[in-house]
């Protein structure tokens, strides 16, 4: 049976801060396929970004892995390619989130050996000997004065030639495209199912937990942090994916 996500469908008095909780953790497949538009595209190309780059007898990881949908599909190309010697961590600062991945990772009979799921903080997680990791909606979410940390860490742990993928929703520097841009993105979840109640308590909920930058900020953070090459490989209004390689 599908998990539909219903967890802004009721009033709610006071809508505490949002949390990666069981409750979400539970119906988060089916929360981000119809609130981040083109889910499943993103990830496809995430994916082929992944298998392109990746040096084989590296390490992949995934950084606030969630429910590991991106680890699956990287996996299973991998398997797919006859790749022999990979590596791929997901890490997840939720338990609930990492309980689900491995329930998925089971699923589709991935080797231990090859993946593994770690609750974890991505400030005290190494990174090394890395060619591809992958931060998919995870930045966002961390605080804006440990962002560059988290960076320069994940730029030390990368091989030469390795890539950092980036995807977050982003803030517009002028008011009215900003507006415009909401709006767009707020008919998008209409269109999927959503009724005003959930649209409006998950925005309160969200307040001061999902931090965006805006897009001259996010590059300039990934070239301070040392990576030469950036340049986005996915845009929809308020929402952006990024490339930076290590050279």
């Amino acid at each position: 049976m599908a998990k539909i996500d219903k967890v802004f469908s009721s009033p709610i008095g006071k809508v505490p801060p949002f949390t990666f909780n069981e409750k979400v953790a539970h119906v988060f497949d089916d929360m981000a396929e119809r609130s981040i538009p083109f889910y499943r595209e993103v990830q496809k190309m995430i994916t082929d970004l992944t298998l392109t780059f990746y040096q084989e007898g590296s390490r992949i990881y995934d950084l606030g892995c969630s429910t590991a949908t991106t680890t699956a599909l990287v996996y299973q190309g991998l398997i797919d390619r006859d790749v022999k010697d990979f590596t791929i961590k997901g890490i997840d600062s939720s338990q609930a989130m990492c309980d689900e991945a491995r329930v998925k990772l089971e699923s589709i009979n991935a080797s231990k050996d090859h993946v593994t799921i770690t609750h974890g903080d991505f400030l005290t997680e190494e990174i090394q000997d890395a060619s591809v990791v992958i931060m998919n909606y995870t930045l966002q979410f961390i605080d804006p004065l440990k962002r560059e940390t988290v960076i320069k860490k994940i730029f030390n742990g990368l091989r030469h030639n390795g890539i950092l993928l980036v995807s977050d929703k982003l803030l517009q520097s002028n008011t009215d495209i900003s507006r415009t841009f909401i709006d767009k993105y707020y008919n998008l979840k209409r269109l999927n199912g959503y009724s005003e109640l959930e649209i409006s308590q998950k925005r309160e909920a969200l307040e001061n937990v999902l931090i965006p930058y805006t897009l001259e900020e996010e590059t300039s953070l990934f070239r301070e942090c040392g990576f030469k090459g950036v340049d986005s490989f996915f845009t929809w209004y308020n929402f952006a994916s990024f490339i930076c390689i290590k050279k």
